[in-house]
């Protein structure tokens, strides 16, 4: 082990006597203290550059505020398609053919869609100026022969006068048919009460 050095060799003679007073109770103390210890092998090596990403931590508010856009901009797009897929769906109904029955105002309009792979076919029903029936009365849709009616479409209430559209599917060919009536079921007498009939 090599002698520490002596204070005057360090220091000279130039210094005040408190100055080199001073100096040497902390060149003392060093020499007391030893040389430090080595390094553990895991510091002698240059730590990375790279800079270390921090974490960002949102406020309570900031996290309701961002759970209620992301609510809100599923509720548009649902409302959206929603709305998109209902106003489009009577555009989507293929016809192959278009009966209006009525006298003007008040009337009917049946599409009627190509047969089903099951042989059924559905009919769309378009009603405007219908006015409502007394309680227990109600409209007759049906398919007729020769002026005849011979089987039944559906039958369907109105509550208010304003244009209103229906489905009905039925399992008969209505080509296998020459008209259509439009009439109205009566509970006083159990009879139907023709109101309009349209050839086809």
């Amino acid at each position: 082990m090599s002698k520490p050095p002596e204070f005057r060799d360090l220091v000279g003679d130039d210094l005040s006597p408190e100055e080199g007073a001073r100096l040497e109770r902390v060149h003392d103390m060093l020499i007391a203290a030893g040389p430090p210890p080595e390094l553990p092998p895991e510091l002698q090596e240059v730590p990375s550059e790279r800079p270390v990403a921090t974490p960002i931590v949102l406020p309570r508010r900031r996290v309701g505020a961002a759970i209620a856009l992301a609510a809100t901009i599923a509720l548009v797009a649902f409302l959206g398609g929603f709305i998109a897929g209902h106003s489009g769906a009577g555009d989507s109904f293929q016809s192959v053919r278009n009966v209006t029955l009525g006298n003007g105002q008040a009337k009917a309009v049946v599409r009627f869609a190509p047969k089903d792979a099951n042989g059924n076919t559905t009919m769309d029903v378009k009603v405007e100026n219908l006015r409502p029936l007394p309680r227990r009365d109600y409209y007759v849709l049906l398919m007729t022969k020769n002026g005849k009616p011979v089987v039944e479409c559906g039958t369907f209430n109105l509550r208010r006068g304003g244009p209103t559209t229906f489905e009905f599917t039925v399992a008969y060919d209505p080509s296998d048919f020459d008209g259509l009536q439009l009439a109205r079921w009566r509970h006083t007498d159990h009879k139907d009460v023709p109101l309009f009939d349209q050839k086809i």
